[in-house]
């Protein structure tokens, strides 16, 4: 009874195997492939998997608009501002460094008339810090001087630009606090000063 039970087994075996044979073969023989669409009236409906599952209370808060990306990126954005300010705010409080200022001795100053409104200089009278540069540009045809002092005392002997013709300058960097008057020696009408920080 059991060499009967296993050849059936191998026989039935041997059939499937010839069948499988048969279907490998017609399918070599014909490369057509043949679909058959399920027709249904119902709509189909996903079957959920576990795997399905994985992320959905995510995906579900996305949906409902609660989401904690969009909001986290906002506080990020805001904190980034907030400290950019900052930082821009530090900088313009802090001293770039030593800058040069410029005056203009203009047009017409060599004759009087231009103390009245204290236009011999332009500007007159202007303040700096240590360690910064005064750069005095003669847009006048006639040639002027920047010497350190005042007409009433003469020349203090701290700088002095000799004749400063018309379109050349005179550069001084003024590295020590205080203040400093100047005038022209050609036209003593002509005075300004520089107040160093």
């Amino acid at each position: 009874m059991v060499s009967i039970d296993k050849a059936a087994m191998v026989l039935s075996i041997a059939i499937a195997l010839i069948g499988v044979g048969i279907a490998v073969a017609g399918s070599a023989a014909d490369n057509t492939p043949t679909y058959s669409a399920p027709v249904s009236s119902a709509p189909a409906v996903p079957v959920k998997t576990q795997a399905d599952q994985f992320g959905a209370d995510i995906a579900e808060k996305v949906k409902s608009g609660d989401n904690m990306m969009e909001k986290e990126a906002v506080k990020l954005e805001e904190k980034v501002t907030i400290e950019v300010t900052k930082e821009k705010e530090t900088t313009m409080d802090k001293p770039v460094g030593p800058t040069t200022h410029s005056v203009d001795m203009p047009k017409g100053t060599s004759v009087p008339g231009c103390e009245e409104n204290n236009s011999c200089f332009s500007p007159a009278d202007i303040t700096i810090n240590a360690g910064d540069t005064v750069e005095w540009m003669n847009v006048d045809t006639a040639a002027h001087t920047v010497t350190g002092g005042s007409p009433a005392d003469g020349p203090s002997g701290i700088f002095d630009s000799s004749l400063v013709m018309g379109g050349a300058s005179f550069a001084f960097t003024f590295n020590d606090a205080g203040s400093y008057d100047y005038f022209c020696m050609v036209h003593p009408w002509m005075t300004g000063s520089v107040t160093v920080n």
